[in-house]
């Protein structure tokens, strides 16, 4: 059977076998002060990607407003060149049923 002493001389030699093992955990493992740093350093990281996509945004947005009202003119132009074409179609068609009605006459009325 072992004897207080006997247990006490196990926990000694076990506490000094581990003990280096115990030391290199704590200084891997991060404090609080660590974790702050590291918290701030997010925060700031955060805060500067926000402004950066603010940013962009606001640049995608201006050209996309830029892009519609550049598509908005060239539909009014695509129009009005119909428009024109329409009218200029029936002048071409009147004179051509002017030319259709006058044919075999005389081009001049005193001829």
């Amino acid at each position: 059977m072992l004897t207080k002493s006997d247990l006490s001389q196990i926990k000694n030699v076990v506490r000094e076998t581990i003990q280096p093992e115990i030391k290199a955990l704590k200084k891997s493992m991060a404090t609080k002060e660590d974790m702050r740093i590291l918290e701030t350093g997010l925060k700031d990281e955060m805060k500067s990607l926000e402004t950066g996509l603010k940013d962009e945004m606001k640049s995608l947005e201006k050209r996309l407003i830029e892009r519609i009202d550049e598509a908005q003119m060239e539909i009014i132009a695509t129009v009005d060149k119909h428009k024109a074409d329409k009218v200029n179609v029936g002048i071409l068609e009147k004179r051509v049923d002017r030319l259709e009605n006058n044919a075999g006459l005389p081009p001049y009325s005193n001829q």
